[in-house]
């Protein structure tokens, strides 16, 4: 727990931000910036996967590809699996070449600016060359990158963009993938490649989010670190500190401006506090409170000859957590939410503003305040969003089904976890991290891993709770103890007693006093639910009808009440999933996991009423207000006299 007298020496001793890290800010126009987009249809192919080198050995980084024949197009932000009509593009695993030609006006140069290109996400590997000479390279998927264009530009020209993408997964990344070649010339031909992964969603690959350039005066801000507190007299406390890159040194202006744009606080340097008289503080959707994602504009403006302007969103709002309870503003909060995917029809994981406004739209329609971003950093204008929304995010890194654990591994997860930080530390609406999801924490090897990775977060952000979702029987469970939060996947009645509802209560309610009882922490269950097809209904209830999802859901609902009633650290329910996904082709799914409250297409099933009608029952922050709790006592409970 972070102590607001100890916030000042923490952003000081922080190691948020190191000098390969720099200009991590997300673009934005200003006074002194430009900012354009790459975006539209860009020249794509891939190497044949018995030539991975082709593309290097001809010099496709400097060639037009109209000249090369053999090419389609491919809309950029996308991914590409499910743009064509061709199998060898969907299930394409290797080296795939994106180019785009563009102009930039001359007068960038007449002006002396920098200009940077940078890449939202590309998945997985990524090489970009200016004109036929090398820009920047990147690996790890989900996460921002950024490349110094001024010097191979030409300006008042023709400009030639090219990046080489490989999807290929290996055991050092996150997430993991293998790759095996079966020694059976009876069932596969000579050099057969099997390309294989543990996590259950489809790995869609390419360029998926925005490709944008934007320029800045040669001294500029980089970087901007923010924690926020409260004083003893309502009083917004903003400790703050900015990274100003270039060769000149600068000052710093700072103003802090309110929603109406009046100002509230100002300082002239670039590392300090501001204080803001009666501060609104940030509150989450469906908190009970007046003011509902407060934000400020925090702004900066460099105090040199060509001034450097820019502004940010902020919440001013403290997180604090116990052996029993998530604080948010010194009040208990209750997580109601789901797991996410970064999905849809055609486009995959790309970045599509119509879809994320539909998504926050139904998050709100069915009473949620939260959401963990499942399994891999989401797009930063998701969390934009959810900073203007009120809406409360776990965030958590790629690590999806971890099955082998090592130094490189490890080394790799801990600079996937800095990028992380970095990008997404000052959002109001990011309350915790989760550093993996069901990975195998059985074994031995998980141990030291995961203490040395809380550690490397911690020292990053002192500020919120770390975690990782564990699947494992509490048994088996190892390195949970040093995370902050226990986060729980539970599938009863549906992976496990397949079709029994009746000892879900059963099962779930003593598993969960265990866990918190052994391990003296509160938890969250970040996964339960069942899958269902839409319009298929069955009386009596069987699995994969609506009729079973529903059943399953109200079952789990008496559950967390039941828990909630009799005082179980419980922080909060998160089903599994908000909406349907497509999954790799395999015997047990129709091409999608159907968990889903809505289809792919984001209209609802049956669970989505009944979750609307449970979260729309809790009138604020905490779970003890939930208007079904009356109808939960110790002497209604049978089971519970077991365990007290």
């Amino acid at each position: 727990m972070v102590r607001p007298s100890v916030i000042i020496f923490l952003l000081s001793t922080a190691t948020f931000v190191a000098c390969s890290f720099a200009n991590v800010l997300y673009p934005v126009e200003s006074e002194s910036r430009e900012l354009r987009t790459l975006h539209g249809l860009w020249n794509f192919k891939i190497s044949p996967p018995s030539d991975q080198s082709i593309g290097f050995d001809n010099k496709w980084y400097s060639v037009r590809f109209e000249t090369l024949g053999d090419y389609w197009k491919m809309p950029v932000p996308s991914s590409y699996n499910d743009v064509t009509v061709n199998s060898t593009i969907r299930d394409y695993v290797g080296w795939s070449w994106y180019q785009y030609e563009f102009y930039v006006p001359k007068r960038w140069s007449d002006d002396q600016l920098n200009v940077f290109v940078r890449f939202g996400s590309v998945h997985f590997k990524s090489i970009v060359w200016l004109n036929g000479q090398l820009c920047v390279d990147h690996e790890g998927g989900h996460l921002p990158f950024i490349g110094d264009a001024s010097r191979l530009l030409k300006y008042g020209e023709y400009n030639l963009i090219v990046v080489a993408v490989n999807n290929t997964l290996r055991p050092d990344t996150i997430p993991q993938a293998f790759t095996t070649f079966p020694n059976n010339s009876y069932k596969y031909p000579k050099g057969y490649r099997i390309y294989s992964h543990n996590f259950d969603y489809f790995d869609y690959s390419g360029i998926n989010r925005a490709v944008q350039l934007y320029t800045t005066p040669k001294v500029y801000v980089c970087d901007i670190t923010i924690l926020t507190s409260f004083g003893n007299n309502s009083e917004g406390v903003v400790d703050y500190k900015v990274d100003i890159c270039g060769k000149n040194e600068s000052g710093c202006n700072i103003t802090l401006l309110d929603a109406n744009r009046n100002v509230v606080a100002q300082s002239n340097a670039c590392s300090g506090q501001l204080i803001i008289p009666n501060a609104i503080p940030w509150w989450p959707f469906m908190s009970g409170k007046q003011y509902i994602a407060y934000l400020y504009t925090f702004q900066v403006k460099t105090d040199n000859e060509n001034s450097d302007y820019y502004r940010m969103k902020i919440g001013i709002r403290t997180l604090q957590w116990t052996t029993k309870e998530l604080l948010l503003n010194n009040e208990p909060v209750y997580l109601r939410g789901f797991g996410k995917h970064e999905d849809s029809i055609i486009r995959g994981r790309g970045y599509d503003d119509v879809l994320s406004s539909r998504d926050y739209y139904l998050i709100k329609w069915l009473g949620a305040n939260s959401f963990r971003t499942s399994h891999y950093p989401y797009a930063e204008e998701t969390l934009q969003q959810a900073d203007e929304e009120g809406i409360m995010v776990i965030v958590e890194a790629a690590a999806c089904s971890l099955s082998i654990f090592g130094p490189n591994l490890l080394k790799f997860h801990k600079r996937m976890m800095t990028e992380n930080v970095n990008r997404d530390k000052n959002h109001p609406s990011v309350i915790m991290w989760s550093i993996a999801n069901e990975p195998q924490n059985q074994l031995n090897s998980s141990i030291s891993y995961f203490r040395e990775l809380y550690q490397h977060v911690r020292l990053m952000d002192p500020s919120r709770p770390i975690t990782f979702v564990n699947s494992q029987q509490i048994q088996n469970a190892k390195a949970i103890q040093y995370m902050d939060i226990l986060t729980l996947n539970r599938y009863s009645g549906w992976y496990s007693d397949s079709g029994h509802l009746e000892i879900i209560q059963y099962q779930m309610y003593n598993e969960l006093v265990a866990f918190t009882t052994q391990f003296e922490k509160p938890i969250l269950i970040t996964e339960y639910g069942a899958g269902s097809l839409s319009g298929l209904h069955s009386l009596p209830e069987t699995m994969w009808s609506e009729d079973f999802h529903v059943t399953m859901l109200q079952e789990n609902f008496k559950t967390f009440d039941s828990l909630i009633a009799n005082n179980i650290p419980l922080l909060g329910e998160m089903i599994w999933n908000f909406a349907d996904f497509k999954t790799p082709q395999e015997y047990i799914r129709p091409g999608l996991c159907v968990k889903g409250l809505f289809t792919r297409e984001r209209q609802p099933k049956m669970a989505a009423y009944v979750v609307k009608e449970r979260y729309n029952k809790f009138t604020s922050n905490s779970a003890v207000q939930n208007e079904t709790l009356k109808c939960y006592s110790m002497n209604t409970l049978p089971y519970v006299n077991q365990i007290v």
